[in-house]
């Protein structure tokens, strides 16, 4: 299951056909994993015209834990200098954060892997304002559908993320 997710994961996923359909709903985003150690991937997310200017750069750790698939976060000290995929080979796991509140959980069901994370505790600094995390993941070999929703810590209102429902991404080559 492990090898599987680690193959459907790998490679750069576009949503073009979804944001030229709605392109007052829907930004062009370009989110890719590319695999760095044994079981890591390095990833960033980034509008389709400024690939090499990611808004979101993060290496994830997919771990079997019994039926299900646990996805670690970290955030990446002195990020920028990896943008557009650059100089990997000089990223060490010393310049990691684990990202705490931020596991996502996955269970294969015979054709997807769907999860996500919930609860109020992956802190996501937007604007200068403070928000948690909640998204809905499903990956299949062929389509990568995110839903990912920004929420005051206050209040609890959205803050961030689709009003209009998942991103629908489509996997491409390297």
């Amino acid at each position: 299951m492990i090898e599987t997710l680690h193959e459907w994961l790998t490679g750069s996923f576009e949503n073009k056909i979804q944001a030229f359909s709605n392109p007052s709903k829907y930004a062009m985003i370009r989110v890719t994993h590319v695999p760095i150690w044994d079981g890591w991937f390095y990833g960033e997310q980034a509008y389709t015209y400024q690939v090499n200017k990611p808004y979101r750069q993060f290496v994830l750790l997919p771990t079997l834990e019994g039926d299900s698939i646990r996805i670690l976060n970290y955030e990446i000290e002195g990020k920028e200098k990896f943008a557009g995929r650059q100089n990997l080979d000089k990223l060490t796991k010393d310049m990691l954060r684990l990202k705490l509140g931020c596991d996502v959980n996955l269970t294969f069901n015979g054709s997807s892997f769907v999860g996500g994370l919930s609860g109020c505790d992956c802190y996501v600094s937007w604007n200068g304002r403070d928000t948690y995390l909640q998204n809905e993941i499903e990956l299949t070999s062929t389509h990568y559908y995110v839903k990912d929703l920004g929420f005051c810590q206050k209040d609890h209102h959205q803050i961030w993320g689709s009003k209009y429902g998942r991103f629908e991404f489509k996997k491409m080559p390297l």
